[in-house]
């Protein structure tokens, strides 16, 4: 046994392999770090690494056959690839193979394409490194690093399964980031700093949180949103302080806490377009509390949130063609002005009942009951500009009479003016009585409310006549009194009707 695991230890590497390739197999069997770095900083950026020597190179043939047909660990170690400061020449294709330990390359620069698809390992960190492409698409591992990474074309990781999480903090990759279908137990990072050439496409992807603070996306180029996320279901979406060129779109995506958007740059958004679009999406909390300078116009059709944060004055154009929210913020008393204002200037113009009710409730859940009447008022009066003319009167008198029904006291505002004038009127001129000597004496008050309520009757109006003018008079109050009555009833039946 102690021959056996003596013969174990004394392995020895190919004798063809080159020195840094033979030092390699000794600290993969220890699960220790190779470092080839010299020690100066201009030497050791993997983006020169095509100018490194045969003494920092390592052949991808032998990086695959050590982690696909390597030789055991040491007794009492860890077997791990672990290289920093190398150059990897040839192909790395590692596609559909099972790896058994970790795969690590750390300030590394690849001559090729990394592939890394449908495999599967315990871990991959790529940090640093600078490499022309990575083809990753289905791989299977708990992290995926790319930490301070350099990729100059494309990074295919659609489909792929991370059970912890994916780094692409400060990272840079010229073309774009697929990552559609994709999978990640935790986080998908890409802060401060990331910079993606053309598009981030997170499509149908199931992550726990995305964190994109301070991001760049498509600065070099292309036409569509660079930013897509459509059918997204995730925890967290952070993408406060990003730039993005040609819009975001994030259709029907299900967040179950927060997507923060505040301080986001969109530019180069196609014209009479929204710059971002939220179109269907489910969250709890939206937070665009961002400028118009800086996003032209957010779509929310459909959308459902717990709480909308935004900016009232100066904020994005806001389409909320069937938005629904329980809260929104800022909304402190007597703010409604300044909503209304808001909600006018996002409508465009146009009539949808919805937004307003929608504003209201969000008054009425914070107690603020007459601010939430002001708003409904405010919607039937932008109605009334859609109606013919001879409708306008009717709906004009609701407006002027009782406030559609949320205001019942103008009613009866008006029921004491008339009241008084009648009063005045009848005092100064006594109508004569219907059969001299018999019924109650006058009163001119209470002639007047028998003239203008149409159901109750005091018996003044049967026993006095007016003559002349002033029955002409009597039957203009008797009119006014209808009037009153009818609109109302039509406006409490309104209200009522929707509480």
């Amino acid at each position: 046994m102690a021959n056996r695991r003596l013969a174990l230890d004394d392995l020895p590497a190919p004798e063809e392999w080159s020195d840094p390739e033979r030092r390699l197999w000794s600290t993969f069997r220890d699960g220790g770090v190779l470092d080839l770095r010299t020690g100066v900083a201009s030497d050791d950026d993997p983006a020169g690494g095509a100018a490194w020597g045969p003494e920092r190179q390592i052949r991808a043939l032998v990086i695959a056959q050590l982690l696909l047909e390597g030789p055991p660990a040491r007794p009492g170690k860890v077997r791990a690839l672990r290289v920093t400061g190398a150059r990897v020449t040839g192909a790395l294709d590692l596609t559909s193979a099972t790896v058994d330990c970790e795969i690590d390359f750390d300030a590394c620069s690849f001559a090729e394409v990394l592939s890394l698809r449908h495999a599967s390992a315990l871990a991959v960190y790529l940090q640093k490194s600078h490499l022309p492409e990575l083809s990753a698409e289905a791989l299977r591992c708990p992290s995926l690093d790319l930490r301070d990474a350099v990729v100059e074309g494309n990074v295919w990781i659609q489909g792929s399964q991370f059970s912890i999480d994916l780094n692409l903090d400060r990272a840079k990759v010229g073309g774009w980031i697929n990552g559609n279908v994709l999978t990640i137990g935790t986080w998908l990072n890409g802060r401060f700093g990331l910079h993606v050439g053309k598009w981030l496409s997170l499509a149908s992807a199931r992550i726990g949180g995305v964190d994109l603070r301070r991001a760049d996306i498509g600065h070099s180029g292309g036409t569509e949103a660079a930013l897509g996320a459509q059918l997204l279901i995730c925890d967290t979406f952070w993408a406060s302080d990003i730039r993005v060129a040609h819009g975001i779109d994030l259709t029907g995506a299900r967040i179950s806490g927060e997507a923060v958007l505040s301080g986001t740059v969109v530019h180069g958004a196609p014209a009479g377009g929204p710059a971002i679009r939220f179109d269907d999406m489910h969250a709890r909390r939206l937070d665009i509390d961002t400028a118009r300078a800086d996003v032209e116009s957010v779509s929310l059709r459909g959308t459902t949130l717990g709480k909308l944060v935004d900016r009232a004055q100066g904020g994005p154009l806001l389409d909320m063609d069937a938005l629904a929210y329980e809260r929104l913020e800022p909304l402190p008393p007597r703010s409604t002005r300044l909503r209304l204002t808001w909600l006018t200037e996002n409508l465009g113009g146009r009539y949808l009942p919805q937004p307003y009710e929608q504003l209201a409730a969000a008054y009425r859940v914070l107690g603020h009951d007459n601010e939430a009447r002001r708003i409904l008022r405010a919607k039937h009066r932008h109605h009334r500009t859609r109606l013919p003319w001879t409708t306008k009167i009717w709906d004009w008198l609701q407006d002027v009479v009782a406030g559609y029904g949320y205001r019942p006291a103008r009613a009866g505002g008006w029921l004491i003016a008339l009241t008084f004038i009648g009063t005045v009127v009848f005092t100064i001129n006594e109508p004569q009585p219907a059969q001299p000597g018999q019924g109650p004496a006058f009163n001119p008050a209470v002639y007047t409310l028998d003239l203008l309520l149409p159901i109750i009757d005091f018996g003044q109006e049967k026993a006095f006549l007016s003559v002349g003018g002033y029955q002409w008079f009597a039957y203009t109050l008797i009119g006014f009194g209808w009037i009153l009555a009818t609109v109302l009833v039509a406006g409490l039946t309104r209200v009522l009707g929707r509480s």
